[in-house]
Parts: C-alpha cells; sequence; structure tokens
C-alpha cells in the first residue's frame, strides 16, 4: 500500500496468522510473521524507556509481555524453525516492518519512507525491537542470539524503492 494509506493493525495480524501457515518450503522453514499486537505493546508500553535509551532488563520484558496473552498468536515451533523473523510495526501512524535474520544475527528495517532511520528515537526502537525477538526466541527454546555482554542488534535500512 501507498505510504499514505492506512491499513488497521487487525487486518496486518490476520495476514501474519495466513503466512505463518501458508504450506510450502519457502514459508515453512524461513519465514514467521510476528503479530504487529506484540511490538505495539512492548513500544506503547516501554515508551519512556526506549526513547531514553535505556537497557531493558529481560525479566521487565518478560513480565511485560505477558506470553500466555500472545499464546493463540504465537507458535514456539514456528519461532523454532524459520530463519527469518517479519515484525510489522504500527508506530506514528506509520507502518514498517523489521526483519531479523536469526542465523546472521542482522536486524533489517523495511522502510517506505526512510532509508536510513530518520531519528536517534527510531534507532533506539528498532534495538529495542532486536531485543524482543530475542526474548521470544528464548521463550520458544531456541537461545538467545546475544553473546554474553550484547543486548541489541543495531537496525539496518534496506533502501526501497519508491
Amino acid at each position: 500500500m501507498a505510504p499514505t494509506n492506512y491499513v488497521d493493525i487487525q487486518v496486518v495480524s490476520i495476514l501474519c496468522h495466513i503466512l505463518n501457515r501458508t504450506p510450502g518450503e519457502r514459508y515453512q522453514n524461513l519465514i514467521y510473521c510476528v503479530p504487529p499486537e506484540i511490538l505495539q505493546r512492548m513500544f506503547e508500553s516501554f515508551e519512556h524507556k526506549w526513547r531514553e535509551g535505556k537497557k531493558k532488563k529481560p525479566h521487565e520484558i518478560n513480565e511485560l509481555l505477558n506470553i500466555d496473552e500472545y499464546l493463540s498468536f504465537l507458535e514456539k515451533d514456528g519461532l523454532m524453525g524459520r530463519r527469518f523473523l517479519f515484525a510489522p510495526v504500527l508506530f506514528f501512524e506509520h507502518w514498517w516492518l523489521y526483519v531479523l535474520d536469526v542465523e546472521k544475527k542482522h536486524l533489517f528495517v523495511l522502510d517506505s519512507k526512510n532509508v536510513v532511520s530518520p531519528t536517534t528515537e527510531r534507532t533506539e526502537m528498532g534495538k529495542f525491537a532486536s531485543n524482543i525477538l530475542d526474548q521470544l526466541l528464548t521463550w520458544a527454546g531456541r537461545g538467545s542470539m546475544f553473546k554474553r555482554g550484547h543486548t541489541c542488534l543495531m537496525p539496518m535500512y534496506i533502501n526501497i524503492p519508491q
């Protein structure tokens, strides 16, 4: 959709649900779409912390996330076996997509309006998103992506043709 069109978060959540259940090797082995409500809630609830660039303690994230609330959306098997996690985000009335390459430990940002992080705030959001996604992988039993002492990945913006 063009950047001026608005897409409801429930529509994107349904699309993630469909993508996660699409048969075929490409989808079953490579891609898992994290429901947008998860990052949405985390960004809203922890806004004061990522705006200030404060480090998040894993127990704070686990307490807030309340995995039981999202069990109908999340599939441990899906998180376990896929190379890429897609995490759509709606914030400031704009959608963008985080793509986490779990094997190479890269966090890409696909944004129709920006080819670089438009603000320090968005960079902090990306780091926070990598932390949340790592917590989801840990919850699923896959283990943390981070080496000791590291808590996030630096988001890399991809140039998308307009």
